[in-house]
């Protein structure tokens, strides 16, 4: 009985032994699992990051591409807008300096119309066609400059005689204008022709030469 209570004991020892064996066994099986799923999680989040690197490098690359884009843009609508606004004030340059050259025509007519025998209502009504073209022309932003005795200036006045002086009198001033010029918003539609002051530089040893003939006679 002693032997039967033996083998039995043994046995159970075993069976107890291949228990703690399988749940040691199932053990190591959930934690090489858990590994396993740790390093897939990890192996992943590294792609997902660098999927993130890679389009948000993508989003700055097209971003910057889109700026350097939408700066070009505006910097041609500027440049085309510059050459319109130039080419209209070019257009209208020319209208007006046309317009101006009629006036003076207008202005040497009614000059001549004066000496003549002319119906007095004839010249109020040219004298009055006459104003309304300058104040069409001063509404335009037209001009004069100002010449006449002033200081010759390169900017706005082209010198096309020159008037001979003698004494103190300053060289470079204006002293006859030949034809009026000019300005359209601040810039020459046309020059002044003028006539310059020049002094007259004498040869003082000719003179008193012809002072010392003068003498000896």
């Amino acid at each position: 009985m002693d032997k039967t209570k033996n083998k039995d004991q043994v046995k159970n020892d075993q069976d107890n032994d291949y228990l703690l064996l399988d749940d040691n066994t199932d053990k190591s099986n959930q934690n090489l699992e858990t590994e396993l799923s740790i390093e897939d999680v990890t192996a992943e989040l590294k792609e997902t990051r660098d999927d993130l690197e890679h389009y948000r490098k993508l989003y700055d690359d097209t971003f910057n591409k889109l700026k350097y884009s939408l700066a070009d843009f505006d910097n041609y609508r500027k440049n085309i807008e510059k050459q319109n606004a130039l080419r209209m004030l070019s257009v209208k340059a020319d209208i007006l300096s046309t317009m101006v050259n009629l006036r003076e025509d207008f202005v040497r007519a009614l000059d001549t119309l004066k000496h003549h025998k002319v119906d007095i209502s004839i010249l109020e009504g040219l004298t009055n066609i006459l104003k309304n073209i300058d104040l069409f022309l001063e509404k335009e932003n037209v001009l004069e400059i100002k010449a006449l005795n002033s200081a010759f200036d390169p900017n706005f006045h082209e010198i096309i005689g020159f008037s001979y002086v003698e004494g103190d009198v300053e060289e470079n001033i204006i002293t006859r204008e030949i034809r009026k010029g000019y300005l359209l918003n601040d810039r020459v539609l046309r020059p002044s022709l003028v006539e310059v002051s020049k002094k007259i530089i004498k040869n003082i040893e000719n003179d008193n030469k012809e002072d010392t003939k003068g003498d000896e006679v």
